[in-house]
């Protein structure tokens, strides 16, 4: 098994990080098949991707560089939208 964590549990964290960024105003796609979200940046066709860490304790983006507990997806969503307002290269 790749994942510490099982699918359905992995989808249901990223359901709730879903939200929260929705609720912050980012556009957001979701990917089942290889579970993660695609956050829509500023630089068109080049989403940031967010997914759940293979321990399962983490949502993990710009290549797991950063990293924020599952457990506070509101937390996680606060971050990265700022992350998204610190690397914006404008035009939006």
């Amino acid at each position: 098994m790749r994942h510490a964590i099982r699918h359905e549990e992995e989808l249901r964290l990223l359901g709730e990080l879903y939200g929260e960024l929705t609720g912050l105003g980012l556009n957001i796609g979701f990917r089942d098949a290889l579970p993660g979200l695609t956050v829509t940046t500023d630089v068109p066709g080049v989403p940031l991707y967010v997914f759940v860490s293979e321990s399962g304790t983490h949502f993990d983006w710009h290549n797991a560089a950063m990293r924020h507990p599952v457990g506070d997806p509101a937390g996680a969503a606060r971050r990265i939208a700022a992350f998204l307002r610190e690397h914006r290269t404008g035009g939006r």
